[in-house]
């Protein structure tokens, strides 16, 4: 079958076959374990470092959530002066970013709110910064 017949010269024995086995074994593995890939899925629900790991299925203690209650008149008043608040419909845009490169988008939309002397980012702003960043 032509699945079955290998894309390569790729002996077994003696010591080209050692190289061809030990990059066999070994390239997934650092493939898998490179930095930028680990810091770019660090915020995702399902890759971050409080997850459980996703062969458990439904068992053992799912991913954390964070809470999703709305702020109170009391949460705003104890906020830092000059804290940037998110509008729900910012919120909801942000999320279709992809989430490799959400946290980025956060971050430059915050400081791009701060720059301006918003103290709410809504839809508009969100896209005035993604315009500002992209020139």
């Amino acid at each position: 079958h032509v699945q079955d017949y290998p894309a390569r010269y790729s002996p077994q024995m003696g010591f080209e076959g050692c190289n061809v086995i030990f990059d066999t074994w070994v390239h997934p593995l650092i493939m898998g374990l490179e930095e930028h890939l680990l810091t770019m899925f660090r915020d995702d629900f399902e890759f971050n470092d409080t997850a459980a790991p996703s062969h458990l299925g439904g068992e053992g203690g799912g991913a954390h959530q964070p809470d999703t209650a709305s702020p109170t008149a009391e949460s705003s008043e104890t906020e830092e002066p000059g804290a940037i608040a998110w509008a729900v419909s910012a919120e909801k845009e942000l999320r279709k970013i992809p989430f490799f490169v959400r946290g980025k988008a956060r971050r430059n939309t915050e400081h791009f709110a701060i720059e301006n002397g918003l103290s709410v980012i809504d839809v508009e702003t969100l896209y005035e910064a993604k315009a500002h960043y992209s020139r």
